[in-house]
């Protein structure tokens, strides 16, 4: 491939290849700049990369087989996803140079990876006795909220088995948040229903699932979003919103004697224990309607964002008590997810959409909405986003449409669009954990989507 010539008029192009960072120093090819045709896309730039690897390159059909005998013993070929200035190529090299204003005089450099492969169904629940109106996740286990008032808890192994079960709420369990404390020797989770009740319960070696504290004195409606937050040193606080806008912060208490408001009480169904009751630290009129979705701030414990269907997202100081920063958008925000590693959230909406807000807020920038959402999305009303744990560009996305899209926030296309569950069936809610991602909806089954 030579080097020697630039074509103006859009025959070839020069191109730079870098890999990525963090990526491993085996994929790096030279960086020499190279020509190659203006019109090669992803697929034609992933098979020049697997060539200077000296892997083999994909034929027309698919395949990853070379017609030469002699290349039978090289290693197969890798789909690469490339990146100029900083968004994913998913047009000609040509295009992407001219929409990103670069000069075709010089050579475009563009970053390389692997590309994320799409996960593949692997495993899913018995069917439930109703839907699956929520769940969480933890590094060892999945928990799911049945619309039947009771909380379902499945290993994250192979098998994907049931392991715990308990008759929780009197009413459709709205929302469920987990926390693995004590160095994962516990396991803490939080439900709120529709039945006004918002409790906690405690998951022992065996996997029983004991009541540990009933929350009284805070929601007057039924509660529609909880997070546990984890305050280090083997404790947590819990946060829950209500469907009339109300914001609860809650101390989450780690023995029987911890409170002196506490009181022991017992539980029908319920293993023997001392449970505690609680009330909350503070009572907001955060939202004037429903809030859909709590997350942390990153790197500060004393700082929440809230999602609500008054069309705004703001973030609070939970020291003060104050609304730091609001963002209005036009549309009922159904659901959020934040970032693993800063403020940058996406919000899911009932007009099939999903949008990135950047809720790093300072004296020159208060906030703003991204420039792209993430369009097209879905094909019905958004119910759940979920950031990946360990990529700051990967979420997932789940609607009523019963589809998954899995995206990189660096291009508005999604990278991977799975149907999850039955025709005709909601998805109802989402889980991304470090392996996979888990999906419930209104066909009463838990499903594992593994990469």
């Amino acid at each position: 491939m030579s080097d020697s010539s630039v074509d103006i008029d859009g025959e070839q192009v020069r191109v730079s290849f870098i890999l990525a960072k963090n990526q491993d120093r085996s994929l790096e090819v030279p960086s020499d700049p190279i020509a190659v045709p203006s019109s090669t896309r992803k697929k034609g730039l992933s098979a020049i990369i697997n060539h200077l690897l000296d892997r083999r390159v994909d034929n027309k059909d698919g395949s990853d087989e070379d017609s030469d005998s002699d290349d039978e013993d090289k290693e197969p070929a890798i789909p690469f996803d490339f990146l100029v200035n900083h968004k994913l190529l998913r047009m000609s090299v040509e295009a992407m140079a001219r929409r990103e204003a670069l000069s075709l005089e010089q050579a475009i450099e563009i970053e390389y990876f692997p590309a994320r492969e799409a996960p593949e169904g692997e495993g899913e629940s018995e069917s439930q006795p109703d839907w699956i109106s929520s769940l969480a996740s933890t590094e060892s286990f999945v928990v799911s909220g049945i619309c039947d008032g009771s909380l379902r808890l499945f290993d994250q192994s192979d098998a994907f088995q049931q392991v715990g079960y308990v008759k929780a709420h009197a009413g459709p369990v709205q929302c469920v948040s987990s926390v693995e404390m004590d160095c994962s020797d516990k396991l803490l989770i939080a439900s709120g229903s529709m039945d006004q009740t918002l409790l906690m319960h405690m998951v022992n070696k065996k996997n029983q699932i004991n009541l540990h504290a009933v929350c009284s004195g805070g929601h007057m409606s039924s509660v529609s979003s909880t997070k546990l937050l984890s305050t280090g040193s083997g404790s947590a606080s819990l946060a829950s919103g209500d469907w009339d806008g109300g914001l609860c912060v809650w101390n989450v208490p780690t023995s029987s004697n911890e409170s002196s408001e506490s009181s022991s009480k017992k539980r029908k169904g319920v293993a023997s224990q001392d449970v505690q009751e609680v009330t909350p630290q503070f009572f907001l009129k955060a939202h004037a309607s429903n809030i859909s979705g709590i997350v942390g701030a990153y790197q500060n414990s004393n700082v929440l964002l809230t999602s609500s269907w008054d069309h705004s997202i703001k973030s609070w100081d939970l020291e003060s008590q104050n609304n730091i920063l609001t963002l209005n958008g036009a549309k009922v925000a159904t659901c959020i997810g934040r970032c693993h590693n800063s403020d940058v959230v996406a919000t899911g909406h009932p007009d099939c959409t999903v949008r990135l807000w950047d809720m790093r807020s300072n004296t020159k920038n208060e906030g703003s909405l991204f420039d792209g959402s993430l369009r097209p999305s879905h094909k019905s009303w958004v119910s759940a986003v979920e950031w990946s744990p360990n990529d700051p560009f990967i979420l997932a996305s789940t609607s009523h449409d019963g589809t998954i899209k899995v995206w990189d926030i660096r291009s508005t296309v999604p990278l991977h669009t799975i149907k999850a569950h039955a025709k005709g069936s909601k998805a109802l809610c989402l889980s991304f954990s470090k392996n996979a991602i888990y999906s419930g909806g209104s066909d009463c089954v838990v499903k594992r989507f593994r990469f």
